[in-house]
């Protein structure tokens, strides 16, 4: 029997099972930190088919990581869940399709492999939506000894390998002086002209910023009446780049702009750096064109966006910076509804979401099977992550 069949048919006979987990998550969102039930839910489950279960620390509630060992002496591979949602909105990123298809295909693998596996984790990472969990489980140790790990994402089409660009969030605090609007224009400082200023002076810099970098803000504080001139403003950015360099270089040029206002305006700026940022996604291109084949296989063709495009970010990117990681796309629903909206809300429990899953759980097994039986195919994953 080959390796897809297999992997074909013991995702089948999971299907029911990992439908409800997908269903039970969406029905009850929860959000960053907060996924008490999603992570008990998923935790019987694999506590269920044999795994040993290993729940979160006092810190870090919401995680966990679910083990089985068949060689010791094998690789350890890890399949990701992620379980949070949205405010507001819910499952609108169909995060209960990842942590459905990380059962299906943990237990898949296993079942296939059975003595023949090495070590298999599925590690829950909790708060993917700008908590940043995945940085503290890296920081205690939750992936070391972790030769490769994977995940599949629900979108509005298939991409095998994909591209994801840092972001940091930056919060600039301009300090004025109030004064009568009319009666006394002079004797004020103006704190909201600094974020006018700020806002105009990135605009001016957007033709010489490097290629798919991005920044984005909004006004948090712009005053307090039209009569009074603005003591203090505000204004909140994220600020993104392709590679660690661009992204340096980027948060450079912002925080000079941010710094050229204020003097311009004669304001106090503080700024503030949040300190949970997310670095560049590095894909292990090796495991990707693994994984490619067996997704197009079952029918899910590559969407033909180039791995660079149409990107945002994740916590995945520092993953990536330490562990060998792929991070692959499966389609849900039409090319132009998008994550994070109401239609992509209903797509992550549609019949075709759900039969799309379904696809890349199976195409999942077959790499993680292939990971642990084919010395050659992990020898090349580490090489390329070592270059």
């Amino acid at each position: 029997m080959s390796r897809l069949t297999e992997a074909k048919k013991a995702v089948s006979a999971l299907v029911p099972a990992a439908s409800a987990i997908s269903r039970r998550i969406f029905e009850k969102p929860e959000l960053n930190f907060e996924e008490v039930f999603a992570a008990e839910a998923l935790t019987e489950a694999f506590s269920a088919e044999g795994f040993k279960i290993r729940r979160g620390t006092k810190k870090l509630k919401t995680a966990f990581e679910a083990k089985w060992t068949g060689n010791k002496n094998g690789p350890t591979v890890a399949i990701l869940a992620e379980y949070d949602a949205l405010p507001n909105i819910g499952h609108a990123c169909g995060h209960n399709m990842i942590a459905a298809s990380a059962f299906a295909s943990a237990v898949a693998v296993k079942r296939i492999l059975g003595e023949k596996c090495g070590t298999l984790k599925v590690i829950g990472t909790p708060a993917e939506e700008g908590g940043g969990g995945k940085l503290y489980m890296i920081k205690d140790g939750w992936f070391k000894g972790v030769d490769a790990a994977l995940m599949v994402h629900p979108a509005n089409r298939n991409r095998a390998i994909a591209r994801m660009l840092a972001v940091m969030e930056l919060e600039f605090k301009f300090y004025g002086k109030a004064s009568h609007a009319a009666a006394h224009p002079d004797k004020g400082i103006n704190a909201l002209d600094a974020v006018i200023t700020l806002f105009n002076t990135i605009n001016a810099m957007r033709q010489q910023t490097p290629n798919f970098s991005r920044v984005h803000g909004i006004i948090t504080h712009g005053g307090d009446a039209p009569n009074i001139i603005p003591e203090f403003a505000s204004a909140k950015f994220f600020v993104r780049g392709i590679t660690v360099s661009d992204f340096e270089m980027m948060l450079k040029k912002v925080i000079t702009c941010a710094k050229g206002a204020a003097q311009a305006t004669g304001c106090r700026l503080k700024t503030v750096k949040n300190p949970i940022f997310y670095l560049p996604f590095e894909p292990n291109r090796t495991m990707g064109k693994v994984f490619k084949g067996y997704m197009e296989a079952v029918g899910l063709k590559d969407g033909g966006v180039a791995e660079n495009l149409e990107i945002g970010s994740s916590d995945i990117g520092n993953l990536s910076q330490v562990v060998p990681a792929l991070h692959p796309e499966f389609c849900v629903s039409d090319p132009e509804v998008v994550n994070h909206s109401r239609d992509f809300l209903k797509a992550v429990v549609s019949k075709k979401g759900e039969g799309a899953m379904f696809k890349a759980a199976t195409a999942l097994t077959a790499t993680v099977c292939d990971l642990f039986t084919k010395p050659e195919f992990l020898k090349a994953v580490r090489s390329e992550f070592a270059s």
